[in-house]
């Protein structure tokens, strides 16, 4: 098999249990079968579980294994995990508390925008350290230093002030007039208001959200048929939503690939 084929294959079933585990484990509480604690410690074991999955399957760490799960790279994928099985979690929670379903539709999308709240704000985490680097650019250019994770990337955070990101191993592979090369790159994504088209998608998401948790509320709590209305309508919403995005995000990269060597020369 390709490698190529494997990578898309793990990222569908690393995915898919990203959001199928906390969907069971909801369910599993609801129908008296989990506690809260036990929910709880299960949601835990599988953060760790698919934050190890992930490293083993990238092989993108070096050293140790006792080092690596303990490096703060590692304590960050965990807690990325966590919160956001947390998050999805979070509205099917409020729909069981709710008394009544206006309850729900301003409620259930709080967790989700506190979520995009703090990633904005830590892009890699709580224990990864940024730096910001002196470029001549028209945004702040930041540098992620990372101990044992060796993956060179480089990406756009915030949506109101949007900030590059750079990830330390860039500067292992990279010289300067490349990294200058990814830096305008992803000014290239800035330019082009990819930071703000990610706002429609996010909507789109938090209107599947309700959705779904409207549907738990007329099901388990007002008894409503209308139930049945709103899940499938929140899940053709999430489940239509993929393949358009992802033929969307191929020609955002591309256009920003185009944008590149318009900034520094067509040898960046």
């Amino acid at each position: 098999m390709e490698p190529l084929t494997k990578i898309k294959i793990f990222l569908i079933i690393f995915s898919s249990l990203l959001i199928a585990i906390p969907i069971a484990i909801e369910i599993a509480v609801l129908s008296g079968l989990l506690s809260i604690l036990n929910a709880l410690f299960i949601l835990v074991l599988s953060a760790i579980a698919l934050a190890v999955s992930a490293i083993y399957y990238r092989r993108l760490y070096e050293g140790e294994l006792l080092e690596i799960l303990l490096s703060p790279e590692f304590l960050d994928e965990v807690l990325s995990i966590l919160l956001f099985q947390s998050i999805m979690l979070f509205p099917f929670f409020v729909s069981m508390k709710a008394g009544s379903p206006f309850e729900v539709i301003f409620l259930a999308p709080l967790g989700f925008i506190g979520y995009l709240i703090l990633s904005s704000k830590f892009p890699l985490g709580l224990f990864t350290r940024i730096e910001p680097l002196d470029y001549p650019v028209p945004y702040k250019v930041y540098v992620a230093k990372l101990e044992r994770i060796k993956e060179a990337n480089a990406f756009v955070s915030g949506i109101i002030k949007p900030r590059i990101i750079l990830l330390s191993p860039l500067f292992e592979f990279l010289n300067d007039d490349e990294i200058k090369g990814v830096i305008a790159h992803e000014i290239g994504h800035i330019e082009h208001k990819d930071h703000l088209k990610i706002l429609v998608m996010l909507l789109i998401s938090i209107i599947g959200i309700e959705l779904l948790a409207l549907s738990f509320y007329y099901e388990f709590v007002a008894g409503d048929e209308f139930s049945s209305l709103f899940l499938t309508l929140g899940l053709i919403l999430t489940l239509l939503f993929g393949p358009p995005l992802s033929y969307y995000w191929r020609r955002v990269e591309l256009k920003a690939d185009l944008y590149a060597p318009r900034t520094v020369g067509k040898d960046a």
